[in-house]
């Protein structure tokens, strides 16, 4: 006898489970407060806080041998008061040379601290967790970019605050001293935002094209040399053999002379024709300034923008 009953599919069975996650129920801030997040972090994480001592180390000591000799100015600033009271010929660093005299320990600030920004997070492969939540491409860039040129700003304005207050601690009359330095202490402000940023975007934009901090160093050390050098020699080069006139033009690509010549524009001064060859003005250098900034600010947000997430 056939047995003509439905043959009933057998069908996975389970059971749910309450693990206790929990949903969250916080506010969500969105973009604009995970970029604010982004900067401090990162800000944080150029001077090492929050890590080991030997990661507050470089920054700290690379600082603090940039601001040295303005706090010995400020240390003995009674010292010359008398010296300069009884006659005597004492030179005194300002302004609008500093940059130009203590620049080395600024740039390897840089070289040091560069990479640690942007290469990680490419070497750890954690920018896709970056870049699918609320933060943007051209977000965590800017982010990045103005934690460093923040770092290096900081480390330009001490000097130039010892400086002020070592001046002022050379005259008698206080008040009166404060406001006759005020006016030649302002220009330093945007002279050291420029370097910063300038700095910083020539910086991250060569870093961030590697996920090895060692060839980040590498490469920054040897665009700045190499673009240093270059113009320089065949500006010599035209100058023996051709007499060209042309060749000073190529000192508007060099990073470091380009942001020296147009501090000289924010204090007012003429370029020292012993620093600055060919005929290039204070005001060429500080649009070429402006020039590499947009320039390499424009070439990291396309590198970050072709990372694959």
């Amino acid at each position: 006898m056939t047995n003509n009953s439905p043959v009933l599919a057998s069908s996975p069975t389970g059971n749910i489970y309450d693990l206790g996650y929990r949903h969250y129920e916080g506010v969500r801030r969105g973009r604009l407060w995970a970029t604010w997040s982004l900067y401090i972090e990162s800000l944080r994480g150029i001077w090492g806080f929050g890590r080991p001592m030997t990661a507050k180390a470089v920054p700290l000591v690379l600082a603090g041998l940039y601001a040295f000799y303005a706090l010995i100015q400020l240390a003995f600033s009674s010292v010359f008061a008398n010296a300069i009271a009884q006659g005597q010929d004492i030179t005194l660093v300002t302004y609008s040379d500093y940059f130009s005299a203590m620049f080395i320990f600024v740039f390897f600030f840089c070289v040091a601290q560069a990479p640690e920004v942007v290469c990680r997070d490419q070497r750890y492969s954690v920018l896709p967790l970056y870049f699918t939540r609320a933060l943007g491409r051209v977000e965590y860039a800017g982010a990045r970019l103005a934690s460093l040129a923040t770092a290096i700003f900081i480390v330009l304005m001490i000097p130039n605050i010892a400086l002020f207050i070592g001046d002022i601690l050379m005259k008698t009359d206080t008040f009166a001293a404060i406001g006759d330095e005020v006016p030649k202490a302002l220009p330093s402000i945007p002279a050291s935002l420029l370097i910063a940023v300038g700095l910083a975007a020539i910086s991250l934009a060569i870093s961030s094209f590697t996920p090895r901090r060692a060839y980040a160093a590498i490469g920054l050390v040897a665009y700045v040399l190499l673009m240093e050098a270059i113009p320089a020699a065949i500006y010599s080069i035209g100058q023996t053999s051709s007499g060209s006139t042309w060749t000073d033009k190529l000192f508007l690509l060099t990073p470091v002379t380009s942001l020296q010549g147009a501090t000289s524009w924010f204090f007012g001064k003429r370029l020292d024709p012993r620093n600055f060859l060919g005929s290039l003005t204070a005001e060429q250098y500080l649009l070429a300034a402006l020039a590499s900034v947009v320039i390499f600010t424009g070439v990291l947000i396309f590198r970050y923008r072709r990372v694959a997430a």
